[in-house]
């Protein structure tokens, strides 16, 4: 008979195997669970800019101060001169065409806040000179000389705009631009300046894109101030007539890049001239009546004042 093993040794053999058991198979312990990545939420998407379709356009409410009277507005309507229609747009709409369209819009509206008297350089089938315009404006005792006009700039390709027609096309270039001339001594220097800056702030805020300058090196400078604001550079020669020669504060706005087409599809829309005469009324209620809290344009002194009626 072979020697036993005693039984308390049995046992803690046996304990010690099942502790082993269990030991092994025990769950190892939780790692440490890294907290989760936080996610960023995603950025707000830019508003649409113009001249995108879906791009808003804001119609200020003008204020007009107590005693602000009645203004008298020489509006432009430009081209349309004997031998001048201006550019072509990328719809093949001659500019003098689009020029009296908007300027017989605007001095609806202009008239219809009872502000504002307007005179618009001719009608359709007219082909006053500038000469012509100029002399008109000062019988009538204009106060300010505003001629619109649309743009064409850059390099642009031909594309076909309707089965009948083909014109020229190029989109890289939207906004406006408002356009001034400093050959003149003061006070009518800083007129013109102050004119241009009020007229260009007040579209940038209705939604209108500035336009960036790039075409028009050698021709305009940019205001260093105003955005959209640029002054004549042109030679002795070559300067442009409505510019220089009123007697009165006068400016070009050049209201959009006549090439573009969804710019110009913007400005066949009511709620862009609702935007845009809004934007002029209160321009030209800056100019008269500037908001006390307005810092002063660079070389403007207080002969700046517009002349009176």
């Amino acid at each position: 008979m072979s020697k036993s093993t005693p039984w308390p040794l049995i046992l803690i053999l046996g304990l010690s195997a099942g502790c082993e058991e269990q030991a092994r198979a025990a769950p190892p312990p939780p790692e440490a669970v890294p907290s989760p990545a936080v996610i960023a939420a995603p950025a707000p998407e830019a508003p649409p800019r113009w001249p995108t379709a879906s791009a808003p356009l804001t119609v200020a409410q003008v204020e007009f101060p107590k005693g602000f009277g009645r203004k008298r507005i020489y509006l432009d309507a430009g081209h349309g001169a004997p031998g001048n229609d201006g550019n072509t747009s990328v719809t093949c709409e001659p500019e003098a065409a689009h020029t009296l369209r908007v300027a017989e819009d605007l001095a609806k509206r202009l008239e219809a806040t009872g502000h504002f008297q307007v005179k618009v350089s001719r009608k359709s089938g007219q082909r006053p000179t500038y000469q012509d315009r100029l002399e008109q404006a000062e019988r009538w005792r204009a106060q300010l000389f505003v001629s619109l006009h649309s743009d064409s700039r850059g390099e642009a390709r031909w594309w076909q705009s309707t089965m009948e027609q083909v014109c020229l096309r190029n989109d890289s270039a939207p906004g406006y631009s408002v356009l001034y001339a400093d050959d003149i001594a003061e006070p009518l220097l800083s007129q013109r300046l102050t004119l241009a800056r009020a007229l260009a702030r007040r579209m940038g805020d209705a939604g209108f894109l500035p336009y960036g300058g790039e075409d028009y090196v050698g021709l305009y400078a940019p205001d260093s101030e105003q955005p959209g604001t640029f002054v004549s550079r042109h030679l002795p020669g070559q300067r442009i007539f409505v510019l220089r020669k009123p007697p009165m504060p006068s400016v070009i706005i050049e209201t959009h890049h006549a090439l573009d087409l969804e710019e110009v599809e913007r400005w066949r829309e009511e709620r862009t001239l609702e935007a845009f005469a809004a934007a002029v009324a209160q321009g030209v209620v800056d100019v008269f009546a500037p908001p006390p809290s307005a810092a002063a344009p660079a070389r403007v002194s207080t002969r700046a004042a517009l002349p009176a009626p």
